[in-house]
């Protein structure tokens, strides 16, 4: 259903989009590819929400003070916890993935 499959650590998997017939390899080199691109990496993949909340996860990162009339960006003081979610994304890659490919309908091959 809506689990995370873990068995993705193990083994790679193949998914087939029914229609066009494009095949998605999915394994642990997602996790690489997600740490150096971030986001852009699910973007490609088509995981639009996984991308968007990966961004997301950043706006801890940045604050905004209006002193004066003038807008003012810093940053926070709590950075650690945008490091923390993004690395959680960068982990759970492959699983995400999956579940992704899962919810499009995309068939496993093997």
């Amino acid at each position: 259903m809506g689990w995370i499959d873990l068995s993705i650590y193990s083994r790679p998997r193949r998914f087939q989009e029914p229609f066009f017939k494009v095949t998605e390899k999915v394994g642990v080199l997602s996790i690489i590819w997600a740490f150096v691109f971030g986001p852009f990496f699910f973007w490609k993949k088509g995981a639009l929400a996984e991308a968007v909340l990966m961004v997301l996860s950043t706006a801890p990162l940045l604050e905004f003070e209006h002193e004066d009339g003038r807008y003012h960006v810093a940053l926070s003081e709590v950075p650690y916890l945008s490091a923390v979610i993004w690395g959680g994304f960068v982990i759970l890659a492959p699983a995400l993935l999956v579940m992704h490919y899962r919810r499009k309908g995309w068939l496993e091959i093997t």
